[in-house]
C-alpha cells in the first residue's frame, strides 16, 4: 500500500541524509554559471509534463524548464544548456532535488511533505487525484469496493486513494510508464492518478475507459521544483513561468502553441483556452500581473 505522509517524509528524508551537507559549497546558479548545465528531472511516460521522444524530453513541464533556461542564461550573461536527468521513480527525483544534485523538476504537484524537503515555484497547472474505469463505473469509493486499483508508488494519487478507498486493494508501480503499461496489457482495469496524466494518456491505453469520478478525490496545484535554500533559482523560475503564462493570457502565437499542444484544444487533455487562461490569471493575480503586451 502507498506509504502515509509522515512515512514518504522520512523515506525523503533516509534517502538525502547521506547527501545532503550542512552548507552547500555553491549555490544552483553558481554552479549553472561555472558549468554552463541546468540539470532537470524527467520521468518517461509521465506526459503531459514529460516523456521521451527520441534522444530527447518533451512535455508540459519542458516547455516551463526550457522558459527558466532562458532566464537563467540572459542573468548569468552566458549560454546555459538544458540537460535532462532521467529518473525511474518519483522518490529517485524528488532525493535528486532535495540533494542538490539535480537542479530543476517540472511537473511535480504539491504536497506539505515534499516541501520539507524542496522549493516550490509558482503553479503552472491545477490536477487532482481521479481513475480510468471500464466503462459503467463511476470511480466513487463505493464503487471501487473490492476491486484493484493501480497507481504509481509515492504519488499524491496513491496516498488519497489509500485514504478513502478503505475497501479497495492498491497495485503500486514504480513509475507512470509502468503503470500505464499494466493498464494497456489488462494487468488492472483502474488506475488512479493526476486528472491530466490520465486524461493525457488514455487514448493510448484505454481507449474505451472513463475518467472519473467527475469530482476528484483531492486536488493539488503541479509546478517545478528546486533545491532548498537556492533562492536566486526559484525566483527566476516564478519570473520565467509567469511570463510564460502572462504570454498565453495575451494571445502570443508561440505561447499559445506552446502550451496548447500539451494541455490546450485538441490535445489528448483538451482543456479550452478560456479555462488555461482563467487559471494562469489566478495564479498571476497572486503575485502581479506582467505587462509583456
Amino acid at each position: 500500500m502507498a506509504v502515509r505522509l509522515t512515512a514518504l517524509t522520512g523515506a525523503l528524508l533516509s534517502l538525502t541524509l547521506g547527501v545532503l551537507q550542512p552548507a552547500q559549497a555553491e549555490t544552483v546558479l553558481e554552479r549553472v554559471s561555472r558549468t554552463g548545465r541546468l540539470n532537470t528531472v524527467v520521468l518517461n511516460g509521465d506526459l503531459p509534463y514529460t516523456t521521451q521522444q527520441g534522444n530527447g524530453y518533451v512535455g508540459l513541464g519542458m516547455e516551463f524548464a526550457k522558459e527558466i533556461q532562458k532566464e537563467v542564461s540572459e542573468y548569468i550573461g552566458k549560454p546555459v544548456q538544458l540537460v535532462p536527468q532521467p529518473v525511474n521513480s518519483i522518490n529517485e527525483g524528488l532525493a535528486a532535488i532535495a540533494s542538490g544534485a539535480v537542479d530543476l523538476s517540472c511537473g511535480a504537484g504539491f504536497s506539505w511533505g515534499r516541501s520539507m524537503f524542496v522549493d516550490y515555484s509558482l503553479p503552472f497547472a491545477l490536477t487532482g487525484t481521479r481513475l480510468i474505469t471500464p466503462p459503467g463505473n463511476d470511480g466513487t469509493p463505493t464503487a471501487l469496493q473490492g476491486k484493484t486499483i493501480g497507481a504509481v508508488k509515492n504519488s499524491l494519487s496513491a496516498h488519497a486513494i489509500e485514504k478513502t478507498v478503505t475497501g479497495g486493494e492498491l497495485a503500486l508501480f514504480e513509475n507512470p510508464a509502468a503503470a500505464l503499461q499494466a493498464l494497456k496489457n489488462g494487468e488492472i482495469q483502474f488506475l488512479a492518478g493526476d486528472s491530466l496524466w490520465l486524461l493525457a494518456n488514455r487514448a493510448a491505453v484505454d481507449p474505451s475507459g472513463n475518467v472519473t469520478p467527475s469530482v476528484p478525490y483531492n486536488r493539488s496545484a503541479v509546478g517545478c521544483v528546486v533545491p532548498e535554500n537556492n533562492s536566486g533559482l526559484l525566483n527566476l523560475s516564478n519570473l520565467a513561468i509567469a511570463k510564460l503564462m502572462q504570454a498565453y493570457i495575451n494571445d502570443d502565437p508561440s505561447a499559445l502553441q506552446r502550451i496548447n499542444q500539451w494541455v490546450g484544444p485538441g490535445s489528448t487533455v483538451n482543456l479550452s483556452q478560456d479555462v488555461i487562461k482563467a487559471y494562469f490569471t489566478n495564479v498571476l493575480l497572486t503575485a502581479a500581473l506582467l505587462n509583456l503586451s
